[in-house]
């Protein structure tokens, strides 16, 4: 059975957010693994919470001090100049975090808070943190926005005219890390306690520590920092609610920072958006005027556009597999990054890989419709280089499917020889190679290029700590991926350098064929 967050205890909750897949949420290759490490600390944790070295004057040295204490993954966002700031967050502060919010009172006190920031029926929260009832987190989380909200806003078309849809530019980069004690204690008990007997202060305190003291954005990555932006904008709804007339005809459906406003004349959803811009803007956060949409057809503003294209436009009534993918590239052209594109994607290389196995089987002379897979088969190896290139030029502007792209790259290239293997991966490469923050594409291109002995070069430090896990000559303080030499205790160093996060024998596992669940969240 699926629960949110908030109905687990405290001990239960500490191991949810201890599982490697709630410390990250960034989904890398199989081969780079973070439980073991996670499980480490938080055992020398249990038993010794000094975590900082003590200078001569028996004073704690504090990470605020230092730059890269978290590992930074800027991710293109658009092929262009902008982009995402993904973290994998310093794995003792994070464990260290975790305890501290996991502590019984410490967790009870959180749990109050969310209790108020729900008083108001009318604003509903749809993106707490849920706990699956399988393995895979992700695929939860994806239904139960599918339930909650797309199902729920098609649902509400019956009582409402109208809907606005608004969200809050650079959500977790503009959140003011001394509003979430306002949010668990209230702003006048925060204001006149500082100390770190608050888990709210203490809250705050840590998430200075790993970002070199400023007071200004959370790191974006994990599950763990999805529930504290939760707490602030929880406490937004509740500040909301009293701005609101209690009479007043309306209701609201929250998915983070993505707000979908149900009234029933215009001029209530505009004074709802004017109050919820005040409440922001003390906070030092706005609304999107480019997203901020009004309509008064509230059912196809319920469902994303991509989806909607989708549906009226299904690209498996293609029988030629390049004419698929064009189908797909004008999808991709007309809502870029949308999870309608990912699922298409997904789909086609399922298609795809249906295709390429038919050389490991046998008896396939016996199969119906055996003569129509063979024709496929050898089209396919026909087309690679066509289909190569329309995938290129999807992932160029679509940053967000390049997992999915290796995999669909990999069954394409794998069953050529060697030679034009190489060739098809150095021509991507060259594709890529001066696009800015294209550090997570090159770590799935690494995927394939291990396994295809192909040599490829990304100077960034988690590409070279794969590149470089048979090198024994490193410094181990120089393997790590964050900053810790000069303010953690040795003992938890020592951990550090103990636990590879690159797996051997994953690798040694790895076929030329990236799997569907390697990449794909609703792999089952």
């Amino acid at each position: 059975m699926v629960k949110n967050i908030l109905q687990l205890d405290s001990d239960k909750a500490r191991d949810f957010f201890l599982k490697e897949e709630s410390y990250n949420t960034i989904k890398f290759p199989p081969y780079i693994k973070l439980d073991s490490l996670i499980k480490a600390i938080s055992s020398e944790l249990h038993d010794n919470p000094g975590i900082y070295i003590k200078n001569n004057k028996n004073k704690a040295i504090y990470p605020k001090r230092y730059e890269n204490v978290n590992y930074k993954l800027f991710n293109n966002k658009d092929g262009k100049y902008s982009w995402r700031l993904l973290q994998l967050i310093h794995p003792v502060l994070y464990v260290d975090l975790v305890h501290r919010i996991t502590e019984e009172s410490h967790w009870n006190e959180i749990l109050s808070a969310f209790k108020g920031f729900q008083k108001n029926k009318k604003i509903v929260c749809a993106s707490l943190p849920v706990t699956p009832s399988t393995n895979n987190t992700t695929k939860e989380q994806i239904a139960a926005w599918s339930k909650k909200v797309e199902q729920k806003s098609i649902e509400l078309g019956l009582e409402y005219n109208c809907i606005f849809h608004t969200d809050i530019v650079d959500c977790y980069g503009a959140i003011y890390t001394h509003s979430i004690p306002w949010a668990i204690h209230t702003k006048e008990v925060a204001k006149n306690n500082h100390k770190n007997t608050l888990i709210g202060n203490k809250i705050d305190t840590l998430l200075r520590g790993m970002n070199y003291g400023q007071t200004n954005g959370i790191p974006q990555g994990s599950i763990l920092m999805d529930f504290i932006a939760e707490m602030v904008l929880g406490y937004i709804d509740e500040c909301l609610s009293t701005c609101l007339r209690s009479d007043m005809d309306y209701h609201i459906i929250r998915y983070r920072d993505d707000y979908r406003i149900f009234v029933n004349n215009a001029k209530d959803g505009e004074t709802i958006i004017r109050e919820l811009s005040k409440i922001l803007s003390e906070l030092g956060m706005r609304l999107s005027g480019e997203k901020t949409i009004f309509s008064n057809d509230v059912v196809n503003s319920s469902i994303k556009p991509d989806k909607f294209h989708q549906i009226i436009n299904n690209y498996q009534e293609q029988k030629d597999v390049k004419k698929q993918l064009l189908v797909i590239k004008n999808l991709a052209d007309n809502y870029p990054n949308s999870g309608a594109l990912g699922k298409a994607l997904n789909k086609f290389d399922k298609h795809l890989k249906s295709i390429s196995e038919i050389k490991d089987k046998k008896n396939l002379c016996i199969r119906r419709g055996a003569k129509k897979i063979i024709a496929e088969y050898f089209r396919l190896k026909k087309q690679s280089l066509g289909l190569v290139s329309i995938l290129v030029s999807i992932a160029l502007k679509n940053p967000k499917i390049y997992p999915i792209f290796a995999s669909i790259l990999s069954t394409i290239i794998c069953n050529l020889d060697d030679n034009f293997k190489n060739k098809v991966i150095n021509l991507v490469v060259k594709k890529f190679k001066n696009k800015p923050n294209s550090e997570y594409l090159f770590l799935w291109l690494q995927r394939i290029a291990i396994v295809a002995n192909i040599e490829i070069e990304c100077d960034t430090k988690l590409f070279r700590l794969v590149s470089e896990e048979n090198d024994n000559t490193l410094d181990p303080y120089e393997s790590l991926l964050w900053n810790s030499e000069d303010w953690l205790a040795v003992n938890f160093c020592d951990i550090m350098t103990e636990n590879n996060i690159i797996n051997k024998e994953e690798i040694n596992k790895l076929s030329c064929v990236i799997s569907s669940k390697e990449v794909n969240s609703f792999h089952y």
